[in-house]
């Protein structure tokens, strides 16, 4: 009985599971983080959502990243060969990664879709600010050479040290790309777009010497000279109808019509009952007359203070002071201050050890992997 191959099975249906579940959260996180940073927000927002809300963003993140990486991971391999070095594996995908896939990112975040990856749009932004492109390639080239010394120490050098180390590189890659990505991402929703011209607006054209302006009540007011005369309904041939003979419409009037008579104001006066004339015999309860009194129940009891007077969080919301506006600078320091946040230090927690588990269990795989050269 092979012994390798019992204990190799378990361990790659770990892989699998231990791996999707990682890529899960990862990818819930690396969105949040892109998309909050993509909105001009300085501290990242962790949002408590079911695991089933961020199934799809798997599926998600993997069309955009398998659209570069996987034909760049066959010509890696393709061109280091059997004998050539591992390293060669790994810096030819990171490349095509680094230039392609952000503009996919970009598309799919400016675009009518998510599911577009490629928009015109951000290749005219991007041309339109060439500093701020070389800096993001410089920043998110240091980010993505420490993703794959975090990926190489995680999954295929030896040690444990190694893993745990990895481990923690990793998952700040990820975060620190998405925070770079989102900054650039912010900084050209700032730029426009030539394919994004508004059409103008048509001027009205001016009135000929010696004629009236044409108003919008005129039936024959337009902008085309062969405009089509109005007709009024009692012009028009009678409709036959069943039941009431030939119907005709009513004529419409397009003057002013004259300003109403005013009617007489008419007073109601006391007159004194002729004898013998017949009166109501229901007696009226009051014997003064309806009048006009003044409130008895006090203003301030009627409409709470706090409801009429707004609160400072509407005041903020009114005055919109806290509006995202374009920055000074578009790389700085500013960038790391998330990772300081405690929400982002348990992120960073929860998802090195998941990926500590994934590792080990693809550790475990290949070390009992039974195929020849299954390393």
């Amino acid at each position: 009985m092979n012994l390798e191959a019992v204990i190799f099975v378990p361990a790659l249906v770990g892989c699998v599971v231990f791996g999707f579940v990682f890529a899960l959260f990862a990818s819930h996180h690396y969105l949040t983080v892109l998309q909050g940073t993509a909105a001009g927000a300085r501290h990242v927002t962790y949002l408590s959502e079911p695991i089933l809300d961020n199934f799809w963003k798997v599926f998600y993140l993997a069309w955009l990243i398998g659209l570069w990486l996987g034909p760049a991971w066959l010509l890696g391999r393709a061109w280091a060969g059997p004998s050539g070095p591992a390293w060669l594996k790994f810096a030819v995908p990171l490349a095509v990664f680094w230039v392609c896939y952000p503009v996919s990112q970009l598309s799919s975040l400016s675009g009518p879709t998510m599911w577009l990856p490629l928009v015109p749009g951000v290749f005219d932004r991007l041309a339109r600010k060439p500093l701020v492109v070389l800096g993001f390639l410089g920043l998110s080239g240091l980010v993505l050479a420490l993703f794959g010394l975090a990926f190489y120490w995680t999954f295929l050098a030896d040690g444990i040290e190694r893993l745990v180390g990895g481990s923690v590189l990793l998952v700040l890659a990820v975060l620190l790309y998405a925070r770079v990505l989102g900054r650039l991402a912010f900084v050209l929703a700032f730029t426009r777009s030539v394919f994004d011209r508004r059409p103008k607006k048509k001027r009205p054209r001016p009135e000929p010497d010696g004629d009236e302006p044409r108003t919008s009540a005129d039936p024959a007011a337009s902008d085309g000279e062969d405009a089509p005369r109005f007709v009024q309904p009692s012009d028009l041939p009678p409709l036959a109808s069943p039941d009431e003979g030939p119907l005709t419409g009513y004529d419409v009037r397009f003057e002013d019509d004259p300003p109403p008579k005013p009617r007489r104001r008419v007073v109601a006066e006391a007159v004194e009952p002729k004898p013998g004339s017949r009166q109501s015999t229901v007696e009226d309860d009051e014997d003064e007359a309806y009048g006009v009194r003044r409130s008895e129940a006090a203003t301030g009891e009627q409409v709470p203070e706090e409801v009429v007077r707004p609160s400072e969080a509407e005041m903020r919301l009114l005055s919109k002071d806290d509006a995202p506006r374009p920055p000074a600078v578009a790389w700085s320091g500013e960038l790391l201050a998330f990772l300081a946040q405690p929400e982002t230090l348990a992120v960073v927690g929860v998802l090195s050890g998941m990926c500590f588990a994934v590792g080990g269990m693809v550790r475990i795989a290949r070390a009992f992997n039974p195929a020849p050269n299954g390393g």
